[in-house]
C-alpha cells in the first residue's frame, strides 16, 4: 500500500518523537502523590550476623578437601590406578569403581556418575540430606 509519498506505509511504525521525552509533558508529575507511593522506604531488619554455622561449614569442607586430595594424589601418581577407574567406569562396573575409590582412604560417603567422557564424584560429608557441605570432583577422559 503506497501513499502519494515515495515510501510504504508501515503499520506498526512509530516515527520518532520531534522533542526529547521529559516528565514534565505528563500531567501525573505535578499531581499529589499516592498515599505511602512517595515515603521513603522502612530499612530493611536484618539479624545480627552469627558466623557460628559458617564457621561449621568451613571446618567440615576442609575435611572434604582432604579427602579429595586423597583422590586427586592416588590419579596423579599412579598411571595403573587412573587406567583401572577408566576403565571400570567405561563399562559401568559401578562396585568396582566405588571399590577403587574407597581403595584410595577416603572414609566419607561417595557418590559416582560416569560417561565416556568423564567422571563426577561427589563427596559428602553431610550427618542428614541437605546438611552443609558437598564436593563435586568433574574430570574429563
Amino acid at each position: 500500500m503506497y501513499y502519494q509519498f515515495s515510501y510504504p506505509v508501515v503499520p506498526y511504525y512509530n516515527p520518532p518523537l520531534t522533542e526529547p521525552f521529559c516528565f514534565q509533558h505528563y500531567s501525573w508529575h505535578n499531581q499529589a502523590p499516592m498515599q505511602g507511593w512517595n515515603s521513603i522506604p522502612q530499612q530493611r531488619q536484618y539479624p545480627n550476623v552469627d558466623t557460628q554455622q559458617l564457621e561449621a561449614s568451613v571446618h567440615r569442607f576442609q575435611q572434604l578437601i582432604k579427602q579429595a586430595e586423597l583422590l586427586i594424589n592416588k590419579l596423579a601418581n599412579s598411571k595403573q590406578f587412573a587406567h583401572d577407574l577408566m576403565s571400570a567406569a567405561q563399562v559401568s562396573d559401578e562396585k568396582k569403581v566405588m571399590k577403587l575409590i574407597k581403595s584410595t582412604g577416603i572414609t566419607i560417603k561417595v557418590k559416582t556418575a560416569f560417561t565416556p567422557t568423564g567422571i563426577r564424584i561427589i563427596l559428602d560429608n553431610a550427618k542428614y540430606g541437605g546438611d552443609c557441605c558437598d564436593l563435586l570432583i568433574a574430570l574429563r577422559w
